[in-house]
């Protein structure tokens, strides 16, 4: 079982609200940075024995396209996942 947090956070917040739900499991834990453009995303592939932390934020109670277009590209094969969102801070 890995540990992995897949996060979309361009200011750090997310990031730094994410963290404790990871760390909780005691393991390394590996990060996925859904705000990379450089990333081939559709290249990741988990196992189902993973735990994901997905993370990002909300605006207007919608997730960025982008992360969710990111984000759709893993594939999960059944892993585990804790999602956590986090309000923006827009308005």
């Amino acid at each position: 079982m890995r540990i992995y947090q897949i996060l979309f956070s361009p200011t750090g917040g997310t990031k730094k609200a994410a963290a404790p739900f990871a760390e909780v499991f005691g393991r390394e834990v590996s990060t996925i940075d859904l705000t990379d453009a450089n990333m081939d995303f559709s290249q990741i592939s988990l196992d189902k024995e993973d735990v994901c932390v997905v993370a990002v934020p909300s605006f207007g109670g919608r997730v960025s396209a982008i992360a969710a277009e990111r984000l759709e590209r893993i594939r999960a094969n059944g892993a585990m996942a804790i999602l956590v969102v986090v309000y923006g801070n827009r308005a």
